[in-house]
């Protein structure tokens, strides 16, 4: 392979974006472990169950938070950021289909994309692995595509040298 080719700019391919959203995941489960966490333990403190009734208050919300942050946590890093913290490790950015950011709507769009790729077997997110562009169903609802933001060349050899030290 040329040695003066780089990624930046091509699309991301399947792995890549899976192992970005399992990063996405691994944050969003322990951050609302914590919240949950909080939650229970304000509620035993102030004892809030003599008012509301038993478990009420903790339950209601913890699903409203649980809710927002898996709504908010992947639209608010596309619109403001263009990747989530998962993309980010993974050198990852989703943009338009012209290489812009996405709008706010634009993000919510690929959100609703994303439980439509899930519905049938996740054959949404598979259709990554066949398509020219890598574009999921999620990318081609929202006119969005992933692709690579490091300048990294694709037959890197830093591992090698670090396993070498």
């Amino acid at each position: 392979m040329n040695q003066n080719t780089d990624m930046y700019g091509h699309y991301a391919g399947f792995v890549s974006r899976l192992f970005a959203f399992v990063l996405d995941v691994i944050i969003l489960v322990v951050a609302m472990t914590l919240i949950t966490w909080l939650i229970t333990s304000i509620n035993l403190l102030f004892n809030f169950e003599i008012v509301l009734g038993k478990d009420l208050l903790p339950i209601v919300l913890t699903t409203l938070l649980t809710f927002g942050v898996y709504v908010g946590y992947p639209v608010l890093f596309w619109t403001l950021i263009g990747k989530t913290p998962g993309m980010t490790v993974m050198g990852l950015r989703v943009v338009t289909t012209d290489g812009q950011y996405l709008s706010l709507g634009r993000s919510i769009r690929r959100l609703i994309g994303y439980v439509i790729s899930a519905m049938p077997l996740f054959l949404g997110f598979l259709w990554i692995l066949v398509d020219d562009r890598r574009q999921g169903w999620h990318d081609k609802i929202a006119g969005t595509c992933v692709v690579y933001a490091w300048r990294a060349r694709p037959d890197e050899t830093f591992f090698r040298k670090l396993l070498e030290s």
